[in-house]
């Protein structure tokens, strides 16, 4: 973290720099005209003046080059911070996470956070800042008069800024709190409209209504008020500036000093020094949002770089045995284990069913399976290597996973089944999509493999969970983890999913899901579930899961292959 803010302090002493030659540049137009009054009115020298217009347009252009660079400048620092901050902090926040998909969002909207503070009105201000000791200076160069007075006009825009940004965000405040107690008489009134009518409240209701409807309307309209008084106030400020710029160096010249070019420069760099302060009223809040968020990450960073790196390597994968072995694992704050003792051995070609109510630990115990939870005691075994010391990229070579919220990466449904590779292999997808029952779906969609996911109309979830199915089985993986793979699917797709596993299988790769739906769990060679954190046989013809009392009171079958428990 500390490289990259140094590299963004860099990009900002080298944007301020640029600034600064951008403010000087209205001063130097100033002055060339002052020089074409000064030397070609009295002489009429055409060669002068043409001199002098050739300055002005180079000036000018010059003007207008540095203030797009500076932008472009920034914009680049951003993107570039961005996506280190992005690589690094997600990594992080989700390698030690108890929920991942909550960490990654609470990371991103830091990361946009920092963004907007960077890239946006803030950064200018801050830019724009940095540059007013230099302004002050060359001021003071004149003399110090012009100094002092631009910072207490600074000073004055600052005051002003910040308290009609106070005025208006209390106005806006009651404003809300008035327009949402009338939301709600509305919707209380839309549940109970029966009720409402045959006791007569309605008139009193819309009494009601209609007062919260004026509050809000009154705090709309003093927040409006406010904002106009601020920009009026605001706007007078620079005119007196500049008038009262002039009314020093008449002063200055009255007490005997030579003001020079001050007078000048005071009209033009006064309001200049204002400025950043006259805006930094309206960005307080952006600018402590940014900065918490920040700090945040920056946190986060910290504690990853002090954590023992991982020991990741890449291993050989030849049968796609998978062995649970004595897995245990406490979440933090719980009374008892989500799993305890957990052991099973599924081989090439095993179908396992994992049932039960929400909340057992079924998704969690997926994710301890492909390495991403860790464990309090126990692991996960790949023929024979821990899934959670295996490189991500080359684990995700013989895994293929399906989460319950099937969400899709990638611009194209051809994108997102090849999980995001740069040049998908169409054959491939194709396949993959034909063994998830997706290939006549996507068919029969206007653009085919090309569609674009985020074009209208949207696919539905049931679309989209046929698409992550694919996604699940590209590449021929060895084994292949569904969590509730027929969640948003109507019989017809339950039965693909029955005809995926059939097809999986058939090919020797090795299958657990999630499931509470009897004609998806017929179709494992064995059902499981999970009491007390404890992974306990069902059997091989499931019973009813509405009945769980029932089907516990009944004798638990042996599993159907011996080393299915691990000793």
């Amino acid at each position: 973290m500390a490289g990259m803010a140094a590299e963004l302090s860099r990009a900002a002493r080298a944007a301020a720099l640029l600034g600064l030659a951008g403010a000087l540049g209205p001063f130097a137009l100033v002055m060339m005209t002052v020089q074409f009054y000064a030397l070609v009115v009295p002489t009429g020298s055409l060669g002068t003046a043409l001199g002098l217009g050739a300055g002005f347009a180079l000036v000018a252009a010059a003007v207008v080059a540095l203030t797009q660079l500076r932008e472009r400048l920034l914009l680049l620092s951003t993107e570039r911070l961005v996506r280190r901050l992005t690589a690094r902090a997600l990594a992080a926040a989700t390698a030690r996470a108890a929920t991942p998909a909550a960490a990654a969002e609470g990371v991103l909207r830091d990361i946009d956070q920092v963004r907007r503070g960077i890239a946006g009105p803030l950064s200018a201000i801050a830019l724009d800042a940095m540059l007013v000791p230099a302004l002050l200076l060359l001021l003071a160069y004149f003399h110090w008069a012009f100094a002092l007075f631009a910072g207490a006009a600074a000073a004055l825009a600052l005051l002003l800024g910040l308290a009609a940004h106070r005025a208006t965000r209390v106005a806006l405040a009651d404003s809300n709190d008035a327009a949402g107690q009338a939301a709600r008489l509305v919707a209380d009134a839309a549940r109970a409209a029966e009720a409402v009518e045959a006791m007569g409240m309605l008139p009193a209701l819309v009494r009601r209504w209609a007062g919260a409807l004026a509050r809000g309307t009154g705090g709309l309209r003093r927040a409006q008020s406010a904002a106009r008084a601020a920009q009026a106030a605001t706007s007078a400020l620079y005119g007196v500036a500049q008038g009262g710029a002039v009314a020093v160096g008449v002063l200055v010249i009255i007490d005997g000093s030579n003001a020079g070019y001050g007078i000048l420069a005071g009209m033009l760099l006064t309001a200049r020094v204002m400025d950043p302060f006259s805006r930094l009223g309206t960005q307080m809040e952006d600018a402590a949002a940014a900065r918490a968020a920040w700090q945040r990450l920056d946190r986060l960073l910290a504690a990853d770089e002090a954590a023992p790196a991982p020991q990741t390597r890449a291993f050989p994968c030849p049968e796609g045995r998978l062995v649970l072995d004595r897995v245990t694992l406490v979440l933090p704050g719980a009374a008892r284990p989500l799993l305890r003792d957990v052991g099973l051995v599924v081989a090439p070609g095993d179908t396992v069913a994992l049932a039960g109510p929400p909340g057992t630990g079924k998704s969690t115990l997926l994710r301890v399976i492909l390495g991403l939870q860790a464990t309090n005691a126990g692991d996960a075994f790949l023929d024979g290597h821990a899934t959670a010391q295996w490189d991500r990229a080359d684990l995700a070579r013989h895994v293929g996973y399906l989460p319950q919220d099937p969400v899709l990466g990638g611009e194209t449904i051809a994108a997102a089944i090849a999980r995001l590779a740069p040049a998908p292999d169409m054959a491939a997808v194709m396949e993959a999509a034909r063994i998830a029952g997706a290939l006549r779906m996507v068919a029969g969609l206007p653009h085919g493999f090309a569609t674009r996911l985020g074009d209208a109309p949207p696919l539905s979830m049931g679309q989209r969970q046929r698409v992550a199915l694919a996604r699940a089985v590209f590449g021929t993986p060895r084994l292949v983890l569904l969590d509730e793979p027929a969640a948003f699917l109507d019989a017809e797709g339950e039965t693909a999913v029955a005809a995926l596993i059939a097809a999986l299988t058939a090919r020797g790769t090795a299958v657990i899901f999630t499931s509470h739906r009897e004609g998806l769990l017929r179709s494992a060679t064995r059902v499981l579930t999970l009491r007390d954190g404890a992974l306990l046989p069902v059997g091989k013809a499931p019973l009813s899961l509405a009945a769980p009392a029932r089907r516990a009171a009944l004798p638990a079958p042996p599993l159907r292959i011996a080393s299915s428990v691990a000793a």
